[in-house]
């Protein structure tokens, strides 16, 4: 949450066949596009449905073509922008179930910040960045797969939230991590941000489910792609936090 290019992120970006990047208030949307299906996933913060429509139009998509939004977690910077993108459309929300009752505005959403003192500074923002409830009409579990024109397979990797999740797409070797990383400036993974993370050490312990799969691509929602050697570069950082 609030990382790095975390407001406007330029123009949209190529990370595999049929995999972009564009942008959003707040975060990195993913789509995922085949022939004429598209899935998103996330929604940036509230007010970022024009940016999102303006970024596929750049790269030759519609918003009319989307069928599918999978939220990643509950934040406001990945959640928050839901219900004004999928309006009236014929748009799946898809979340996992341990965050839909957030998302539909059945439980209010906790501050994301985990200081106490600066949660209750920053809960006035908090609350004008945090859009309508949305309707979710899928709730996901951990290795189920997404219906699209390849496979996109769901890891429940609770920690920085209760029902945080990434995509893996093994056709493309490639996971979409949502915050559960981040990859900084010196071109390192690192630990989800722990001011913003609800059990950094489950967050850590999730994160061991990622060296089963088959990767080397890593699409961010804060940092540019990391494109090549990430399962090792995991592989590492899992090491070094092991051992302190």
């Amino acid at each position: 949450m609030f990382g790095d290019a975390a407001v406007k992120l330029g123009n949209p970006i190529r990370v595999a066949e049929g995999v972009f990047q564009v942008r959003a208030i707040g975060a990195r949307v993913t789509v995922l596009a085949e022939g004429d299906e598209v899935l998103l996933v996330d929604a940036g913060m509230k007010g970022s449905s024009g940016l999102i429509i303006d970024s596929l139009e750049s790269i030759g998509l519609s918003i009319d073509m989307v069928k599918t939004l999978v939220i990643s977690h509950r934040h406001p910077d990945h959640a928050a922008g839901a219900a004004e993108l999928v309006g009236g459309r014929d748009i799946s929300v898809m979340a996992h179930r341990l965050e839909t009752s957030v998302l539909t505005g059945r439980e209010q959403s906790p501050n994301p910040i985990q200081n106490k003192l600066m949660a209750r500074i920053a809960a006035p923002v908090i609350e004008r960045m945090t859009g309508s409830p949305t309707k979710v009409d899928v709730e996901l579990e951990d290795g189920d797969v997404i219906p699209f024109a390849f496979p996109v397979q769901v890891v429940h990797l609770p920690g920085h939230t209760v029902g945080s999740i990434a995509l893996f797409l093994p056709d493309r070797k490639l996971v979409i991590i949502g915050d559960a990383l981040q990859y900084k400036l010196s071109l390192k993974l690192f630990p989800p941000a722990p001011g913003v993370t609800e059990d950094p050490e489950q967050a850590m312990e999730s994160l061991r489910k990622l060296l089963n799969l088959d990767f080397d691509t890593i699409c961010f929602s804060h940092f540019s792609p990391m494109r090549s050697g990430a399962r090792s570069a995991l592989s590492s950082m899992m090491g070094q936090h092991s051992l302190t």
